[in-house]
């Protein structure tokens, strides 16, 4: 049990390293794409995901890493 706890911990930290990743392309993308309206669009929309994901995945991975997991 404790085994598929440390599974579950560990690919909730990946899957946050990876929304942290996918953000911060997306903030270059939209800085190097200013003025462009289809960048801008678009951009917001991928921040708007990352969002969504960080509240589902990151936000749990975080409580469970501060809870020393």
């Amino acid at each position: 049990m404790e085994e598929y706890r440390d599974k579950e911990i560990s690919l909730l930290k990946d899957m946050k390293q990876r929304i942290d990743e996918i953000e911060r392309l997306a903030r270059d993308l939209e800085s190097l794409g200013k003025g462009m309206p289809v960048v801008e669009k678009n951009t917001r929309s991928i921040l708007s995901f990352t969002h969504v994901l960080r509240f589902g995945i990151s936000d749990l991975a975080e409580f469970v890493d501060s809870q020393g997991g």
